[in-house]
């Protein structure tokens, strides 16, 4: 299942800095303070970061499974609500029902299928953010046996995965008859994973309750040669002796060495069947281990600085850009277009959040707008000159340094 650009840039926010300052043309900039304007820039991001951060526990502690007082799952919604618009500013994106049911009915990387079982939830809610290709080796047994690596396999990943969940109560398993299910006391309240580098083709995997089940290769490997013996068996003995014509001489020896001979192979496939899901659940498990980066509130914290990192890289890029090429007469269609072409020659592909990058900027004053660049109704004109937008550095550091000391303005 392939997969189009996102708006993530993967590429650390130090990292995004120090490669942009070794632009020759960037040079300039730097001595005037433009290193200044990025450390204001991102107090004032985490500043902001900070007050969404404390909103989202104060909400979430009510329903946090990992909280010590009684749980009260009546805000859940508000929550989701608020938690929604942190994910948008940090670029996360639904993982729709079409797109989670072809993960499950696609070609598994594994060699088994696995069953969701998706009405044991009351919500469930998944968020990709980013994606990429990787290559893994993917030895056979055979591979394994002779010490070589195998056959190395292409596939699309996210880069990061969140899932929110909500079991049913104890008495809904009850009525369904799937009592064996009920995940108890763990299950109470709302979980919230974050996962990283999960595989499109198997989302399945970061699921608490999954079924394995029998692909229709495994089920013929073991249905097939003992109805194929059955048939046999039918034609040349039973057969002959229901119409009353000539049987073949078959002895009560060979017909059980046959039986037993078709029963090993079954069990042969069967077996191997198991090992194949034990292989499975183990490697489950060891993705879980190393993919796994956060739990229920900790998510939180890790949702709010990508987000407030996303921010700062975007900031920084348009701002710097539009100072660094302020003659080439940008528009923001030609500037979304550099800066992408910028990521291009670093290894890595987005689709540039150009709009959100400006209006941030000209909301704090860094950027001033031309006329015609937007219009009442808030709508962009992507081709219209910005002109000399950017603001000088000496004068933005004053416009930040007014909003800084802004913040806590107390009176005596």
């Amino acid at each position: 299942m392939g997969v189009g650009k996102s708006h993530f840039i993967p590429m650390p926010r130090h990292e995004v800095k120090e490669r942009l300052f070794a632009e020759p043309a960037i040079a300039p900039l730097i001595q005037e303070g433009l290193k200044s304007v990025c450390a204001m820039l991102e107090a004032l991001d985490h500043h902001s970061s900070l007050g969404q951060l404390e909103r989202l526990k104060v909400l979430y502690s009510a329903m946090d499974p990992d909280s010590e007082r009684p749980l009260d799952l009546a805000e859940v919604d508000a929550f989701i609500t608020t938690f929604e618009e942190v994910l948008v500013d940090g670029n996360w994106e639904h993982i729709t029902d079409e797109e989670f049911e072809l993960a499950l009915e696609g070609e598994s990387l594994f060699p088994i299928s696995m069953d969701v079982r998706i009405d044991e939830f009351v919500t469930m809610k998944l968020y990709k953010l980013g994606h990429d290709e990787m290559t893994e080796s993917m030895p056979s047994t055979l591979d394994k046996l002779l010490r070589r690596p195998g056959k190395e396999v292409k596939f699309d990943i996210y880069n990061r995965v969140i899932q929110i969940i909500r079991f049913q109560e104890s008495e809904w398993f009850v009525e369904q008859g799937k009592k064996k299910y009920d995940p108890g006391k763990m299950g109470v309240g709302l979980h919230l994973r974050l996962f990283k580098n999960v595989p499109v083709a198997d989302l399945e995997v970061i699921f608490p309750n999954t079924s394995p089940k029998m692909r229709p290769v495994d089920k013929a490997k073991i249905s097939f040669p003992l109805l194929v013996g059955l048939v046999m068996l039918f034609q040349q003995y039973l057969f002959p002796m229901i119409v009353g014509g000539p049987t073949v001489d078959l002895s009560q020896a060979l017909l059980i060495a046959l039986a037993g001979a078709l029963g090993s192979y079954a069990m042969k496939a069967y077996m191997t069947y198991r090992k194949t899901k034990e292989d499975y659940m183990a490697a489950v498990a060891k993705d879980l281990y190393f993919k796994g980066q956060a739990n229920n509130q900790a998510v939180l914290n890790m949702v709010i600085d990508l987000a407030e990192e996303q921010e700062s890289k975007e900031s920084l890029l348009c701002y710097t850009f539009l100072l660094a090429e302020a003659d080439v007469g940008h528009s923001i269609a030609s500037l979304d277009e550099r800066i992408e072409a910028w990521l291009a020659d670093q290894d890595v592909y987005a689709d540039f959040e150009i709009r959100d990058a400006i209006g941030d900027l000209a909301e704090i004053g860094l950027v001033e707008l031309a006329d015609g660049v937007r219009n009442d109704d808030g709508s962009w004109n992507i081709d219209a000159p910005l002109g000399r937008a950017a603001v000088p550095i000496k004068e933005s550091l004053a416009r930040l340094d007014d909003i800084w000391d802004g913040l806590y303005n107390f009176e005596h």
